[in-house]
């Protein structure tokens, strides 16, 4: 979720692309069971329950199109910053710890408990992107490696060997080949390639219109098999990443001049994502602030919702913008940047 530069310049349209995937991922945890609570309690056949299984599948490319974006722009190097990893790392436990404390002393006093606080360690010190973004993170000068000396030829065998096993096989057979739903450093490192490949080898972009039917399709598409599949939103689902390289395409031709607004407030992303995954914090703002549950068996959900994401993507960039100001300087940069170790191929 870094930075995306060329020429010097991050490009608007890939930065307004960053803005509509974390409000996708607000939308995700607006609908998770365990945080908004929608997809646990929305009655079968009702229009809430097509409504939320429909934001489910056009949101559910978001973390795909992340690292599609990510090889769009990293191939080409041959040397990462340790002090990235730990950035990253310093705000996962920052927003882990200060979000679960605040809400289990101030905002809900009866959430705090032993079983919460050994919860909330873990989930400060383990958030599943941060472990798995990193890990790919360490690995782009390897990978590389094989973007640079691979034919367009070579590298689309490769590709096709890929999503036939980790795409196609857990969709339409069985887990063997891919097991971790693509939650797992395997989907990254075929989405980092995905991207690379495009950014690569391909000459014409993919006209708006045809990007954009494609994945509205692909979404309608996955939308129907969520009333069947358990799998359907995966992210090793080959519908699902159908979705997240057509949304991606849309975006690349997507003309946008430079803005400095939609820059900066692409800026906050990941730490937006940091702040939305707490699921004390979230269930707190979903169900208290914003009364998501009173939504559930209610056609008004369509408005609920949308002013729910919107409500908790401003709350979010509110709290990092007075982290930024009040510690960035003063504790964060310092200690990231005492990591001074590389890696370079």
């Amino acid at each position: 979720m870094e930075s995306i530069k060329r020429n010097g310049k991050r490009q608007s349209n890939i930065e307004l692309l960053r803005i509509v995937l974390i409000l996708m991922i607000i939308t995700l945890h607006y609908n998770n069971s365990a945080m908004g609570g929608a997809l646990a309690n929305i009655h079968s056949g009702t229009f809430p329950y097509y409504f939320v299984h429909f934001t489910e599948s056009l949101s559910s490319v978001a973390v795909n199109t992340f690292i599609l974006i990510t090889g769009y722009f990293s191939y080409n190097k041959d040397k990462i910053f340790i002090s990235k990893i730990a950035r990253l790392v310093l705000l996962m436990i920052f927003w882990g710890l200060s979000l679960s404390l605040f809400t289990m002393l101030v905002l809900n006093p009866t959430l705090f408990t032993i079983h919460n606080c050994l919860k909330m360690v873990k989930m400060a010190m383990s958030q599943w992107f941060v472990v798995i973004y990193s890990i790919l993170y360490l690995l782009i000068p390897y990978i590389n490696i094989i973007v640079r000396t691979l034919s367009k030829k070579n590298y689309q065998k490769l590709l096709m060997i890929a999503v036939f096993f980790f795409y196609l096989w857990p969709t339409f057979y069985t887990a063997t080949t891919s097991n971790d739903a693509g939650y797992g450093i395997v989907n990254f490192v075929c989405l980092y390639l995905i991207g690379a490949y495009i950014s690569k080898f391909q000459t014409i972009k993919v006209a708006m219109w045809k990007s954009l039917s494609i994945y509205i399709m692909l979404s309608i598409i996955t939308m129907a098999f969520s009333f069947r599949f358990e799998n359907a939103w995966n992210y090793n689902s080959i519908f699902v990443l159908g979705g997240a390289i057509a949304l991606f395409e849309f975006f690349v031709s997507l003309k946008v001049a430079y803005n400095p607004l939609i820059n900066k407030l692409a800026s906050f992303t990941f730490s937006v994502y940091l702040i939305n995954v707490n699921g004390f914090f979230n269930k707190f703002l979903c169900q208290t602030i914003f009364h998501s549950n009173e939504y559930w068996q209610s056609s008004m959900i369509i408005f609920n919702s949308i002013f729910t994401m919107i409500g908790i993507y401003i709350i979010c960039i509110c709290l990092e913008f007075l982290r930024s100001i009040l510690l960035d300087k003063k504790i964060f940069k310092p200690l990231a940047e005492k990591v001074k170790a590389t890696i370079k191929v």
